[in-house]
């Protein structure tokens, strides 16, 4: 008679001793930071994923995609290794009023573009390349004719200034280093690629061709 509650000791004591000994695999394993930054204010969307309260990433604190039109400024990077062990960077974001804030994978945020900014200095462009003399604006056009889908900023950016070591005359080297300035600045939103100008109207990320092309609608025949 004394067997069943025997048998019933020993599952319970089974039962008590994996539970005190299985490990806590379902706790979610923090990422690690491995260097900060402190970024300048700028304004950006989150296009998707999470916003977590701390890079250890293991609570989200907002779902990007009930933010569709909310405007995010930056405040601060961190680079870390993932619990997958991959490396990430993610930056600290708040929206105007401080009350949505967390840390996004950059990968989720597109910049925010100043239209009117980014429009004026599509014209200081245009008139710059104007501006030269008829060799020197000649030159440049060729240039841009000859930029492709494969193109790169950084390409067209050093031979552009492969033209400007080989001018003699100190007006158009000046004016090609202003163009030179503009095309590294805001125009290229920081990124390995120019944008168009429709992008710039419109926030869709294009190629190089494609504000060259704008460019060269623009640049008056000499």
């Amino acid at each position: 008679m004394k067997k069943p509650f025997l048998i019933i000791a020993l599952f319970a004591g089974l039962f008590t001793a994996f539970s005190v000994t299985t490990p806590a695999s379902a706790k979610t394993k923090s990422a690690k930071v491995l260097s900060s930054r402190t970024l300048s204010k700028k304004p950006y969307h989150a296009v998707s994923g999470y916003l977590y309260t701390s890079t250890s990433l293991t609570k989200k604190a907002h779902n990007a995609d009930n933010y569709p039109f909310t405007v995010f400024y930056t405040y601060k990077s961190d680079t870390v290794r993932k619990a997958n062990g991959n490396k990430a960077v993610y930056y600290y974001v708040r929206n105007g009023n401080g009350k949505v804030k967390g840390w996004i994978w950059r990968g989720h945020l597109v910049r925010v573009v100043d239209t009117q900014k980014q429009l004026s200095q599509l014209n200081e462009l245009v008139n710059l390349i104007d501006s030269t003399t008829t060799k020197t604006h000649n030159q440049i056009v060729a240039l841009l004719k000859n930029v492709n889908n494969n193109t790169s900023l950084s390409t067209l950016i050093n031979n552009l200034t492969d033209l400007q070591n080989s001018l003699t005359n100190n007006s158009d080297i000046a004016k090609l280093g202003q163009i030179i300035s503009l095309i590294r600045s805001d125009v290229s939103t920081g990124i390995n690629n120019l944008y168009n100008t429709a992008q710039i109207l419109h926030n869709v990320n294009t190629n190089l061709t494609s504000l060259i092309n704008g460019l060269l609608n623009q640049i008056s025949t000499k």
